[in-house]
């Protein structure tokens, strides 16, 4: 199986779109100028971070060259003057977060998927490797905010990403070149996490335990 590098173009437009969900994020959780940066770097460059010390890859690539802790900062700025000149014509938060976060994780799955390939990991640990970088911005955003992570609250998410991820491995093992594969994956990802989002497909949860007895009080 012969793979390219990942484009830098969907690189770029990852950073975006997760910068933009941490950005909308922190300002809905009323964090000043600089929280509302810093979580739109971090849910940036979380996924990648975690990619590259999974795969070995020192130094970590914002670090090495931080194009995209910029790029993140330039589009918090962006959604902070956005949020300021028009705060009531701006759609709705939510909305945005979920789209945005939906085209990150997509770009995200699918280019530390081929990253992962192209530095000789197994098709198995690729899709893994994708997957967690995928989800891996997102969580550290939520978790930041102080609100449950979207992989854990029983939305299919995680998933989305390890069918995407799977989807490109076997579509590479069916020697499809790079780029028609590559866009492919990506489309497959973020349209089924829209779905899920708008049809409100989720797994099961885990059933609630029964609450032990009550401690006596004390006078």
């Amino acid at each position: 199986m012969t793979v390219a590098d990942p484009s830098p173009l969907l690189e770029v437009v990852g950073v975006v779109a997760f910068a933009v969900s941490g950005a909308a994020v922190a300002i809905r959780a009323r964090m000043d100028w600089v929280g509302v940066a810093v979580l739109a770097a971090v849910t940036a460059v979380g996924g990648g971070t975690l990619r590259d010390l999974l795969l070995g890859h020192y130094p970590i690539s914002w670090i090495a060259n931080p194009w995209a802790v910029a790029v993140a900062t330039g589009t918090a700025v962006v959604v902070i003057a956005q949020a300021h000149l028009a705060p009531r014509s701006a759609p709705d938060e939510t909305i945005i977060v979920l789209v945005a976060d939906a085209a990150g994780l997509a770009v995200f799955t699918v280019s530390s998927t081929l990253l992962a390939l192209s530095s000789g990991t197994s098709a198995p640990v690729a899709v893994l490797i994708g997957a967690v970088t995928g989800t891996g911005g997102g969580i550290a955003r939520d978790v930041l905010a102080r609100q449950r992570p979207l992989v854990l609250v029983g939305q299919v998410y995680a998933l989305t990403a390890v069918g995407g991820a799977t989807l490109l491995v076997v579509l590479l093992a069916l020697h499809t070149p790079t780029t028609p594969a590559r866009w492919c994956s990506v489309a497959a990802v973020f349209v089924l996490r829209l779905a899920a989002i708008r049809y409100s497909w989720s797994l099961p949860r885990a059933p609630q335990l029964p609450s032990g007895p009550t401690p006596p009080t004390r006078d």
